[in-house]
């Protein structure tokens, strides 16, 4: 008896202390219409658990409907939320995955949207294209990206970046392999830093989406907006936030804004501004400008437009941009319709023409204004690979 009663007290012990060491994930699941009763939350300890649905734990019922209860061992996961409503299955992928949990207390929502999938045809065009839409809208002047599906972060330009048109529709000219796709479009037309509250992000269930030998793969993309219920509830929808929601909204930040902070360090931001034209000095809006780190290179060389960089902008409706740099140092300058590709006949291009080799210098901290960018179609009398592919 004495050797039961001191067993039991070890797995008691080793229980307590599993349980001492998880942390705790809540939140609520949303659709359009309110808190989704019946939304399940499911936690992958990688991308590849994730794409081949070896869940690693499973949500249990809050005592509210859509309300649902985590707990984690310390570790990175990847969360995600489904539901059937109304015959239809829904999804969301958590913007901030992959997501840290440590022993303290998260509160992540989740917002659902409508599960798609991608329909591949044989023909003469390979690659991925689609539209992207947020409540039945399509969703213009974002950005569309392609990763390897291996890559895991999927952060920055990815493979490849490309505008999204006026229709919300992107097309990718792609070898054969897995991809992942992701749309964004922020709120702040100056930078493509992370997703903040209200960035529409979006991030098909299809993914990763196989592109086979001639093939065309062509998926509608659902968006919501990050952290943001006022922008994604409908008008007659059930709203419970409560007064506990400005300490959960920050609990659900946590990757962006850490809870527990000393009083904050404001630094002065370093800056790169200017104004795009067409050689006739009409503005050019909407057009991509992006600060490539030079890394000790003297001349600007082609290759440096495939280099992932968060330090870019897009240009207003008078043609000016601003960029906010991580830090100081030298940088070459690049405005265009697309980014993470070589430059495409037709397309709007140009480079800083302000000093021989393209490149500024700013120090960090400082505000550089006065950089203007020329920009004209390259070779715009020959037919262009985006018209022949969409033949």
């Amino acid at each position: 008896m004495r050797v039961v009663s001191l067993l039991l007290a070890m797995l008691l012990g080793i229980i307590a202390e599993d349980l001492a060491e998880a942390g705790v994930v809540e939140g609520v699941v949303f659709s359009e219409h309110g808190p989704a009763a019946e939304a399940r939350v499911f936690a992958y300890s990688s991308y590849e658990d994730l794409v081949a649905n070896r869940v690693s734990s499973k949500s249990e019922p809050g005592s509210k409907a859509g309300q649902y209860t985590l707990q984690l061992k310390p570790g990175t996961y990847y969360l995600v939320a489904r539901a059937q409503l109304e015959n239809r299955q829904f999804f969301s992928y958590h913007g901030v995955n992959p997501i840290n949990v440590s022993d303290e207390y998260r509160w992540l929502p989740f917002l659902l949207v409508e599960e798609s999938s991608a329909t591949c045809s044989t023909g003469s065009k390979q690659g991925l294209s689609g539209q992207v839409i947020y409540k039945g809208q399509p969703v213009s002047g974002g950005v569309v990206s392609v990763y390897p599906w291996q890559d895991g972060k999927f952060r920055g330009m990815g493979l490849l970046t490309n505008t999204l048109d006026e229709n919300g529709g992107f097309t990718f000219a792609l070898e054969s392999g897995n991809y992942v796709l992701i749309a964004r479009k922020k709120q702040d037309i100056r930078g493509m830093g992370p997703v903040k509250q209200g960035d529409m992000f979006c991030y098909p269930s299809a993914n990763p989406i196989t592109v086979a030998e001639g093939q065309l793969c062509t998926i509608q993309i659902n968006c919501y907006p990050r952290d943001n219920l006022d922008l994604f509830l409908n008008d007659d929808a059930v709203n419970p936030q409560g007064r506990k929601h400005d300490s959960r909204r920050q609990a659900s930040l946590y990757d962006l804004q850490p809870a527990e902070t000393p009083a904050p360090i404001v630094a002065t931001p370093t800056r790169i501004s200017g104004r795009i034209t067409d050689p006739s000095g009409l503005p050019r809006p909407g057009l991509v400008i992006t600060a490539y780190p030079a890394n000790g290179l003297d001349l600007f060389q082609m290759h440096i437009v495939r280099l992932i960089t968060n330090d870019m902008g897009r240009s207003g409706i008078d043609g000016r941009f601003i960029i906010e740099l991580e830090k100081g140092g030298d940088y070459y300058i690049v405005a265009r319709e697309k980014v993470g590709e070589a430059p495409d006949r037709g397309e709007l291009y140009g480079l800083y023409e302000g000093t021989v080799n393209h490149a500024v210098t700013v120090i960090q901290g400082e505000n550089l204004s006065g950089v203007d960018v020329v920009v004209d179609r390259i070779m715009p009398n020959l037919p262009t690979d985006h018209d022949h592919f969409n033949k």
